[in-house]
């Protein structure tokens, strides 16, 4: 697990992120296009070309170029992608653009709380939007701000599609990712490839760094 490091180590290692991934606006060679790519996945395909999920996925090559690189926090995701397997499958991601040093752990606590709002039906009208939209698992949000009652840290929830092989092991085995997210609305957002990665942050993973092919 990643949980348990100081600041200091969770703003160093996201500065290795940012260095490996490079300054925007990024210039990508055709093994790295090819690496960056999500695609569509078969559920989408099947239930329709109109889900949200298609928004991003085909904004994706703009993100990767232009994407500001912050630390997310899962908030909840398809029970699919905690186990081994091909499907890419969405989840919910809680973040924040205005300060790239917010620790993940106060993060964390930002997820505990949006969580437990789900299957809940609170009086304030920020907080029922989020609960239905948690409950509901198949309204998408891109950007969606967290009410000041549960942060004041400028935080935003997207929906996510995990790509596996952006994954260090193809599925989740914890809850701090680093993201790539469109600096303007919609916050379009995509875990930044493992590839990308600090070596800290790989080992907590218990794996290699992956290669481009």
């Amino acid at each position: 697990m990643v949980t348990g490091k100081s600041q200091f180590i969770w703003s160093e290692m996201l500065r290795e992120c940012c260095e490996r991934f490079g300054d925007a606006p990024r210039n990508f060679g055709d093994a790295e296009k090819r690496y960056l790519r999500v695609a569509f996945s078969l559920i989408t395909r099947i239930v329709s070309r109109s889900d949200g999920l298609c928004r991003p996925l085909s904004a994706q090559r703009k993100v990767f170029r232009d994407g500001v690189i912050v630390w997310g926090h899962l908030i909840q995701a398809n029970g699919g992608l905690f186990v081994p397997g091909q499907q890419n499958l969405p989840g919910e991601m809680v973040y924040s653009l205005q300060s790239h040093g917010l620790d993940p752990q106060e993060l964390g606590n930002v997820a505990t709380e949006l969580a437990t709002l789900k299957g809940t039906q609170p009086t304030s009208h920020a907080l029922r939007e989020i609960a239905d939209y948690l409950t509901d698992e198949m309204i998408r949000v891109f950007g969606l701000a967290v009410p000041p009652s549960i942060s004041r840290d400028g935080c935003l929830i997207s929906t996510v599609q995990f790509a596996r092989h952006h994954l260090p092991n193809q599925m989740l085995s914890d809850s701090v990712l680093p993201l790539v997210v469109a600096p303007q609305s919609p916050h379009y957002a995509f875990v930044l490839p493992a590839v990308y990665w600090p070596e800290q942050l790989l080992h907590c993973w218990g794996c290699e760094r992956p290669r481009i092919r």
